[in-house]
């Protein structure tokens, strides 16, 4: 569909500060991919489309100043050893650069789109490329916007219109923005699920043809992430808007869905090894940052106290996702030892050297020092196999039995609820066990004991099933302070989701501010204490080359542009 970007379809599409494309170090697989003999210049729609893609991985210094800083912490899916790092601002700009300037390709991209429609006297030539851009558009403004709250939106990023106003867009609200790219999430999952391979007109739709480097060209996968996009980020804003939300929750919640982490199912996931790439950033991030360790809330649920000071693990998502400690003579695999939420003057001072790369040689060795139990050192080192993931099969799951216990769809509480409950857990443990399983040689040299126990008990599939089935028994039915009531039904669903988003910290972060304040919340053993930053500030950039939207905008906020302003979606 022809789109006037000034006039017609308000994406955003934008770049609010010009400057080279940082776009991390996953770069190696996308240049292969991005060579096309037929344009050596590499400035034609396919290799735009993959810089796109290239640019969803994560930034190095994202994961150092915001997630390892911030958002594990405030989660408390981790706990910090000690907080040194508090210039996150750098973070900041990482976030901010990389969203504005990716999506000014983008922009250029949807510019190159009208001129064939143009060519071809077809405005639905160009519909599929358009809604796979859509996708991506959306993925990446909603993660800005709820990290932000209101930013530049409709007037940002015209960069190849060279006027003033383009060069300093006005801040548009979060509310606006939410429903504008909902809307047009709902109109791309249509196009995308639209079978015809020709226009009204005869013609056959633009293709990326080999650039399509995800999915190949399959538009049935695309629009399965559409859709899952709208649950997710529908149900994020639903106390806000319920009218508006329902009518595209209720839709959504019947259409397909992503259902796999393979690409055969459609995953939005960044595998490497697939994308012939390698990613190198969270090795670094961990490694340069060396604070983050296993804390007591995230241990305490997916394990169980004793009699003696090692508790039992009911959950071996725990071997997947953390390292024991520096082994002793007592304990020559390590101890699992949590680090306090909120340390005192009676905490030990940890160290150690859990995250170097001369584990590589010596697994076992985490120095004297580590005395608790850090994040799993082939989970943030392997470049190789480890996945990023944008949305999981899981997390669909999750949503979609949220939305049945709110009443949002018929089912109430009970057995249609656990079912989708149940199948959650199911996909999150298709998902973890299979890094251990199917990792590369550089993936997961080293498996505990109990780890390879459970392995070998069973194909993938069959130990997901049996250990969904145990949570449900240790959580559920075999729980008697299960109440079988909607908050009962919600802490739960909150729980499992919080674990799966293990690392999609940003995530954990936006499902920890949406349920702080009700009834029902994400785990917590200390009552949310470290939960403290509502949003983040706008970069310097802002104040410096957009001083007049950004001083109007700040009059705005309750607290002015600070961490204690909240979003749109978080106010009362």
């Amino acid at each position: 569909m022809k789109k006037n970007i000034l006039n017609l379809k308000k994406i955003l599409l934008a770049s609010t500060v010009i400057g080279a494309l940082a776009l991390g170090s996953c770069t190696k697989g996308f240049e292969e991919m991005n060579k096309n003999p037929m344009s050596p210049t590499g400035t034609d729609i396919g290799p735009m489309f993959n810089g796109v893609i290239q640019s969803l991985c994560w930034n190095s210094n994202e994961q150092f100043y915001l997630w390892n800083e911030i958002f594990y912490p405030e989660t408390e899916l981790g706990a910090l050893t000690s907080e040194a790092w508090g210039n996150y601002s750098i973070g900041i700009d990482a976030v901010w650069n990389n969203y504005y300037l990716a999506l000014a390709n983008i922009h250029d991209i949807d510019r190159r789109l009208d001129e064939i429609c143009e060519k071809t006297s077809d405005n639905e030539i160009d519909d599929k490329v358009r809604a796979q851009l859509i996708v991506l558009e959306a993925y990446k403004t909603l993660k800005v916007t709820d990290m932000f709250g209101d930013i530049p939106y409709s007037e940002a990023g015209l960069i190849w219109y060279d006027t003033e106003g383009n060069r300093k867009p006005k801040y548009d609200s979060q509310e606006s923005i939410y429903k504008t790219v909902l809307a047009e999430l709902a109109w791309a999952r249509e196009i995308l699920n639209n079978n015809p391979a020709v226009t009204s007109l005869g013609n056959q739709y633009y293709s990326l043809g080999a650039y399509d480097v995800l999915y190949h060209n399959d538009y049935s996968k695309w629009g399965k992430i559409a859709n899952s996009l709208i649950l997710r980020h529908g149900m994020r804003m639903r106390d806000k808007d319920p009218g508006f939300a329902d009518t595209l929750l209720q839709t959504a919640f019947n259409k397909p869905v992503i259902d796999d982490y393979f690409y055969t199912g459609g995953a939005f996931a960044l595998w490497p090894q697939y994308l012939n790439t390698t990613f190198g950033d969270e090795g670094w991030s961990f490694r340069e940052h060396k604070n983050l360790r296993m804390g007591e809330t995230v241990f305490s649920q997916m394990s169980k106290p004793t009699e003696t000071v090692d508790n039992e693990i009911f959950d071996p998502r725990v071997y997947v996702f953390f390292d024991t400690n520096n082994k002793t003579a007592d304990y020559p695999e390590g101890a699992w030892r949590a680090f306090p939420q909120l340390k005192d003057s009676n905490t030990p001072t940890e160290g150690g050297t859990p995250y170097s790369s001369a584990r590589d040689k010596n697994y076992g060795f985490k120095g004297p020092a580590c005395l608790y139990s850090p994040f799993n050192f082939y989970l943030i080192r392997d470049h190789v196999f480890v996945p990023q993931i944008m949305i999981s099969p899981a997390e669909v799951c999750f949503i979609k039995a949220e939305m049945i216990i709110k009443g949002i769809v018929p089912g109430g509480l009970g057995m249609a609820v656990e079912e989708a409950i149940r199948n959650g857990i199911k996909n999150s443990f298709y998902m973890w066990m299979q890094l251990p399983i199917y990792g590369t040689e550089a993936t997961y040299k080293y498996i505990y004991p109990e780890l390879q126990s459970i392995l070998d008990g069973g194909d993938l599939w069959s130990i997901a099933d049996s250990y969904a089935s145990q949570i449900m028994n240790e959580m559920v039915y075999l729980n008697y302070n299960f109440m079988y009531d909607e908050t009962s039904y919600l802490e739960f669903v909150y729980q499992q989701r919080w674990l799966d988003l293990f690392r999609q910290a940003n995530e954990a972060w936006s499902l920890a501010r949406r349920t702080k304040d009700s009834g029902a919340t994400t785990p917590t053993t200390i009552n949310h204490q470290k939960l403290v930053t509502n949003r983040l500030p706008y970069p310097q950039s802002e104040v410096t080359y957009n001083y007049d939207n950004y001083n109007e905008q700040v009059k705005k906020m309750s607290h002015g542009d600070t961490r204690e302003t909240k979003v749109w979606w978080m106010e009362d």
